[in-house]
This record gives C-alpha cells, structure tokens and sequence, in this order.
C-alpha cells in the first residue's frame, strides 16, 4: 500500500523546495536512491501544485514489502540537507493516509 502526506508549502519558500527537487533529481540523484534502498523504499515521489504562496506538495512512497518503512538514517549528510528542507518549506496537512498506485506491470 502507498502512503501520501500533503503539504502546505510556506509563503515564498516554493522555489527553494523546487530547487531541491531539482536537486534530488541531479546532483544528487544516486546517493538519493541509494537512501531510498536503505529505507526499504522502491520510489518516492513528490507532487507540486498550485500557484506562488498557494502551493501544496503531494509526498508518495511505496516499500519493497508493503511494510512501514524503515527511519531515514540521520547520519546521512543527504537526509539531514533533505529533512531541513521539509521543516524550512513544508507545513503538513494531514496525517498519512493510505492510497493506491496500479501499475500494469507483471
């Protein structure tokens, strides 16, 4: 089962959190999945929309085994810079809530 959080992003903070998804997805992208892995995760995905100060993030992950997945290791210079990033630009909604992704996939 997927698990999703929606966010609020913080007022001017939309393109600091769009730099470092950016981030994630570049300079960083190896070391970034190989944290994924060691969380037992097999994709995290993260969703903007909305405009300026009224935009909203979608976070997903899925595990390997449909388990919780295991806590980021803060001893990782990466998933200190990302959960820093999290509290500078993100405000959570909601709690997690459980959801689906079908792929077609066999």
């Amino acid at each position: 089962m997927d698990k999703y959080r929606l966010f609020k992003i913080k007022q001017g903070k939309r393109q600091v959190w769009l730099d470092w998804c950016t981030e994630l997805m570049t300079i960083h992208k190896d070391e970034a999945s190989w944290t994924l892995v060691e969380e037992d995760l097999v994709n995290e995905m993260c969703l903007i929309f909305g405009e300026k100060d009224d935009s909203y993030v979608v976070y997903r992950w899925r595990t390997l085994t449909g388990k919780e997945k295991k806590p980021a290791n803060m001893n990782i210079d990466l998933n200190k810079k990302h959960f820093d990033k999290f509290h500078e630009c993100l405000d959570q909604i909601k709690p997690a809530v459980d959801g689906y992704n079908i792929d077609s996939a066999k």
